[in-house]
Parts: C-alpha cells; sequence; structure tokens
C-alpha cells in the first residue's frame, strides 16, 4: 500500500514537476492496531474519484491490499491528500 500511494504522488499530487512534501507516519492507536498516515501537500485527490468505484489501477490496489489485511481507510482532501489506513498487526511470540 505504501509503496502504491508513494509511487503515485509525483504524477498525481506533483504533476509538471512541481515540487512538494511527502510525510509518512505509523502509530499505535490500541493494542496490536496500528495507523498508517501518508500525506502530501500536493494538488490534492479530485472530489470526484471516490475509493470505492476507482477506476485506476493504483486505487484499486490500494483498496485490495488493505481489505486482504483486515484494515480500513480514509481519504481527507484538505490541503492535498492524506490516507490513513488503521490495520491489526501482532508481533507476539
Amino acid at each position: 500500500m505504501l509503496n502504491e500511494i508513494l509511487s503515485n504522488a509525483p504524477q498525481h499530487a506533483f504533476p509538471e514537476g512541481r515540487s512538494g512534501k511527502i510525510t509518512i507516519s505509523i502509530e499505535l492507536i490500541q493494542k496490536n492496531r496500528y495507523r498508517l498516515i501518508v500525506t502530501d501537500d500536493g494538488v490534492g485527490l479530485p472530489e470526484k474519484i471516490d475509493l470505492e468505484t476507482a477506476e485506476g489501477l493504483g486505487l484499486q490496489l490500494i483498496k485490495i491490499l488493505t481489505n486482504q489485511i483486515d484494515g480500513t481507510i480514509e481519504i481527507n482532501r484538505d490541503k492535498g491528500t492524506t490516507f490513513k489506513i488503521v490495520f491489526p498487526f501482532s508481533c507476539e511470540n
């Protein structure tokens, strides 16, 4: 998911050589639940693009991969684009 988001940013968030910033963070929000946050300050994902009906391969892959790990995804379009992916993870022995 992270690879797909990052590989799409130069083309979609920063078109025509526009410069910008991408921030990545991960946080523990509950025991064994994490939130991955990827934010860019680019042009923003158009409102007409809906993750549920997206035709682009990149967004479809992000959705499929998130579902495969029993995660949820939220997209915020304020001042660029932010992907928030919440997923379970356990590293117990």
